[in-house]
């Protein structure tokens, strides 16, 4: 699929950063020069830049250009979100185990703080996507994702069904390389039963989760390319089967 210019100009700068072409601290190309270089309007330019100010990796000053920050967080740092961990689950679980996921979609429902989340109008219909990670019997992650009932496609559906990822989908639909994402992680305790059922629609309400152990709770909420939320999800992780892998790079 073809890309948006916008979205070639920024992806092409942010290599040149990454391969340190373009230093921090230092300028980068003009808008005029931009404009020449990729045979685009201003306000593709304008559009580009303006996101690459938006996600970190330049500061345009007034009069003077446009640099690439000194502080580059996106280049110093790498995230890994790493699970299932194979080396800490119970005895009975051998590394040969097979991983499956259910889905279970359910269209119609309205969720008035998740709505808000989403910038949707209340009366909107939602459907809510409820993903069980297994591991032979036992269960490693429960995911409940919420995104516009209009915009989950028949095709979107059997993919998932399938087996298949909303993430990619949203990709392919929106012609993106990568998803923007804001994410907020806490670690909590479920102090009783009441505490994940509360979370699940009645057709999965026979899950056999442990209680009284720590879980790893992830808010998300994923962007469009226009910088529209389209998805808002939860997702309880067991805490046996969750880390995370920081990398820094040389300062």
């Amino acid at each position: 699929m073809i890309q948006p210019k916008y979205e070639i100009i920024k992806q092409d700068i942010i290599k040149k950063i990454n391969s340190g072409e373009f230093l921090p601290g230092k300028k980068i190309y003009s808008e005029g020069e931009l404009k020449r270089i990729y045979e685009v309007s201003n306000t593709t330019v304008v559009r580009a830049l303006q996101d690459l100010v938006l996600e970190g990796y330049l500061i345009r000053r007034q009069g003077e250009g446009t640099y690439v920050r000194r502080n580059l967080h996106h280049k110093k740092v790498f995230f890994d979100e790493l699970g299932p961990l194979i080396e800490k689950k119970p005895q009975k679980i051998s590394k040969e185990a097979t991983e499956k996921t259910i889905t279970k979609i359910h269209q119609g429902i309205v969720e008035k703080k998740i709505a808000k989340k989403l910038n949707l109008k209340e009366e909107t219909s939602l459907a809510q996507i409820v993903q069980i990670a297994m591991i032979d019997n036992l269960i490693w992650k429960i995911q409940i994702r919420y995104v516009s009932d209009d915009m989950l496609t028949d095709e979107m559906q059997a993919q998932l069904k399938a087996g298949g990822s909303l993430s990619d989908e949203y990709k392919k639909t929106n012609h993106l390389n990568r998803l923007p994402m804001t994410q907020q992680i806490k670690f909590s305790v479920l102090a009783n039963e009441g505490d994940i059922l509360n979370l699940l629609p009645e057709e999965v309400l026979h899950i056999d989760w442990p209680l009284n152990l720590p879980i790893v709770k992830l808010n998300k909420i994923y962007f469009d390319n226009q910088k529209k939320p389209i998805e808002f999800s939860t997702t309880l992780i067991h805490y046996e089967h969750y880390a995370i892998n920081i990398e820094f790079e040389g300062i």
